[in-house]
């Protein structure tokens, strides 16, 4: 565990948080991402990286760092998981109570984790704290990206029924901090019939179903878009949004919502089309297929 001076507790809670880094061929710019965990202020922290059977030198650039910061724990496949089941394998490994994803791509401010602590600190109904991001793009723009779509909200319908719509920015809180009990109780990110396309909107869609999400108004967390993120490179038609959506069916269904409250928000993800915008071609798949 990494030790260091700074607040050691938030309101007398000082929970063990793993930094999960699931990597692949991330030689060029890894280090950045741990360095930024290495100068966390939160003095209860472990650095869990995943190694995804990279074909660059970034597993040896992750022994290099363990090396001088023995908090770090790395796990070497045997075969390519993908960056899902490569997620999944790192939170059930997870020592923490409580843990966030640092993807090679991301860099946190050193007060990251200690204030998304506080966060949770205050809301015992809380499942996640997560805060503003910069996000740099392709063409060297920098954007701020804040989401306060949850915020207030109590009832998990209704939190559900925010993440059914997908409102602008909805992805902002998988950067967040979340509690080990949300990941045990939502069961990990699900693949949908397309693989790992926009499985991060159905894992939070579970998570805000459990418990509340608490937003910390400052900026974080940075991100810095590469040519070969997988966001960048996914195809966004008719066959994917299908996936998509009945990937959101079965999150609400698998969920420990009451019977009737399934069939409330599965019947309003039913009459939504998903996405606005879309071609009318994609959304008469979706009534063709009474999606």
């Amino acid at each position: 565990m990494m030790r260091k001076e700074g607040r050691v507790e938030s309101e007398g809670w000082n929970p063990l948080v793993t930094a999960l880094v699931p990597t692949y061929n991330g030689s060029a710019f890894i280090m950045r991402t741990l360095e930024s965990l290495a100068a966390q202020t939160w003095p209860n922290l472990e650095i869990l990286i995943g190694d995804d059977r990279s074909t660059d030198d970034t597993l040896e650039v992750v022994h290099r760092f363990a090396d001088r910061h023995p908090g770090t724990r790395i796990v070497e496949r045997d075969a390519n998981l993908g960056w899902l089941r490569n997620s999944n394998d790192l939170m059930a490994r997870a020592d923490g109570e409580l843990m966030f994803f640092a993807f090679h791509d991301d860099v946190v401010a050193p007060t990251y984790v200690e204030e998304l602590v506080g966060g949770l600190a205050g809301n015992e109904r809380a499942v996640l704290a997560f805060s503003d991001m910069h996000v740099h793009e392709l063409d060297g723009s920098v954007h701020l990206h804040a989401f306060d779509g949850l915020e207030g909200i109590t009832s998990s319908v209704d939190r559900g029924r925010v993440m059914v719509s997908r409102p602008e920015n909805w992805w902002v809180p998988n950067r967040g901090l979340f509690r080990a009990s949300g990941f045990a109780e939502v069961g990990g990110i699900h693949a949908n019939e397309q693989g790992e396309f926009s499985a991060d909107w159905t894992w939070l869609l579970g998570l805000a179903i459990v418990g509340e999400f608490v937003r910390v108004p400052q900026v974080l967390c940075t991100k810095y878009y590469m040519s070969e993120s997988l966001s960048k490179r996914w195809p966004h038609d008719s066959t994917q949004m299908v996936a998509l959506r009945r990937s959101g069916i079965a999150e609400i269904k698998r969920s420990s919502l009451s019977p009737a409250r399934k069939a409330v928000l599965t019947g309003y993800l039913r009459r939504r089309v998903y996405g606005r915008g879309l071609p009318d071609g994609v959304k008469a798949v979706f009534r063709r297929l009474g999606l």
